[in-house]
């Protein structure tokens, strides 16, 4: 809402200039000269310039897992004038598909000042480049938050396609309200108060259905998972991993958790089953009904002492709170002792830090989900990416993983890719750096008087949304 970026992804998922107003690629792909459109100016009224690019693009390759990748492949990072800067690499990398990136931390553009703010800080400072600007007065922290039109943004003159094109603030002020409780969600809905409700439970979306005055539709993919600890017991043991496959039905498991069966499938491609380099056949783990009796073997001979294993439950996420309930309940089966924590979202978002043993603060397992789009791709898969320290929460580590994904970023020739592509989908398959539990949608409803609002966009957005009536 508030941050822009140097290119965003088009319906087809091609990145387009954003803020940049071209770029300019070397013939062997490794020299990138990116050029700011005229004009632009931070929500202060402030220019951008090719000095807060560069530190923005700075902060944001300390903290990314794709940056972290370009970072890697950098050779320099310099200001050719106030409007120009030049990315040389060592090896040719897809410079724009990163920077337009969805998930993870993306690659926001902010003034330079708060850019340079360590990288592990919490920003106060919310001037940022982008079509809207977060009202702090009237922040509710765990109720409201509301976003004003930023007047200095300048739209592109280009068509809307996805996140890229003209980004409008068509409404002056837009409120995300927080509301735990589903029915009052659903009265909201249903008189009028709230125009749009993302991922609404199965059962009011149900309901909702009989509205003449609401769509209720399929929204943005997610690949569900179980993130794995993989620096604690037991599940530093891959034979625990593999357990943790026998014990995952997922037709019984998405049953349970998302219900109508419109709304998701069974899917073994670690790059996902709709995305251009998921393949299930490379899959070389279980699949199908659960086997008690096998999961309670490979946990025996991972040498599994009878310590609890800790599950982070956050409650307030109805489909992953179920999917929590599922694997403790199957895993006591096996006679694995359970420590299912109940809490919120944004409490495991904490939690999930800690490296501790899971008996002194840390955790072995929690539900989570990748979007669709960019769990399609090694370059934008944030879970798969094994680089040990650096990876994601969890920590996976695995050098073949991190050897296949760097040669899949060197590759142009689509053939090719996908090649790698097979090779670190069954490579993932026996390490397992995370557990599949199959794909879904989410469900999205709103008022048939909204328009310009897209369901399929992995992560929503607000621009150009506005009421037939306007």
């Amino acid at each position: 809402m508030i941050y822009d970026k140097l290119f965003e992804f088009d319906e087809s998922g091609v990145p387009l200039p954003q803020l940049a107003e071209k770029v300019d690629i070397s013939a062997d792909n490794k020299s990138f000269t990116i050029k700011l459109r005229d004009g632009l100016k931070f929500s202060d009224g402030t220019p951008i310039t090719s000095d807060d690019v560069i530190q923005s693009l700075t902060r944001w390759a300390s903290r990314d897992q794709t940056g972290q990748l370009l970072r890697a492949r950098t050779k320099d990072l310099v200001k050719i004038d106030d409007n120009t800067l030049r990315i040389d690499l060592t090896e040719s990398f897809d410079v724009p598909s990163a920077l337009a990136g969805i998930t993870g931390n993306p690659a926001f553009i902010m003034p330079k000042r708060v850019a340079s703010l360590p990288p592990t800080e919490a920003l106060t400072d919310t001037v940022g480049s982008g079509p809207y600007q977060f009202d702090f007065s009237t922040w509710k922290p765990g109720q409201m938050r509301v976003y004003t039109k930023n007047s200095y943004y300048i739209p592109r003159d280009e068509a809307a396609s996805f996140y890229a094109g003209r980004k409008e603030a068509v409404m002056d002020r837009i409120e995300f309200s927080y509301v735990p409780d589903p029915n009052t969600a659903m009265a909201s809905m249903l008189t009028g108060k709230q125009d749009i409700w993302l991922d609404p439970p199965m059962a009011n979306a149900v309901a909702l259905r009989n509205n003449p005055n609401l769509k209720v539709v399929k929204g943005y993919s997610l690949q569900g998972l179980f993130v794995i600890n993989h620096v604690v017991p037991p599940f530093d043991n891959v034979k625990a991993k593999q357990a943790l496959t026998y014990l995952i039905d997922q037709k019984e498991i998405n049953a349970i958790a998302v219900g109508d069966p419109e709304f998701w499938h069974a899917c073994y491609a670690f790059l996902t089953c709709s995305g251009t380099y998921g393949n299930e056949s490379v899959y070389d783990g279980h699949r199908g009904p659960a086997n008690v009796e096998k999961a309670k073997e490979l946990f025996n001979e991972a040498g599994y002492d009878g310590q609890p294993v800790v599950i982070l439950d956050p409650t307030d996420w109805p489909e992953a709170h179920a999917r929590a309930l599922y694997l403790a309940q199957q895993l006591r089966e096996i006679g694995v002792k359970v420590d299912l924590q109940a809490m919120d979202w944004g409490t495991l978002t904490s939690r999930r830090t800690s490296k501790e043993p899971a008996d002194k603060g840390g955790w072995n397992l929690f539900p989570n989900v990748m979007e669709g789009q960019p769990a399609s791709s090694p370059l934008t898969h944030l879970m798969l990416a094994s680089s040990c320290e650096k990876a994601w929460f969890g920590w996976p580590c695995d050098k073949q993983i991190e050897d296949l994904r760097a040669s899949f970023i060197r590759t142009v020739d689509i053939d090719e890719k996908k090649k790698i592509a097979d090779e670190l989908q069954a490579r993932a398959s026996a390490y397992l750096p995370f557990v599949m539990t199959g794909e879904y949608n989410v469900v999205m409803s709103y008022g048939l008087n909204i328009e310009g609002f897209i369901p399929s966009a992995p992560e929503p957005f607000f621009w150009n949304v506005r009421r037939k009536s306007q």
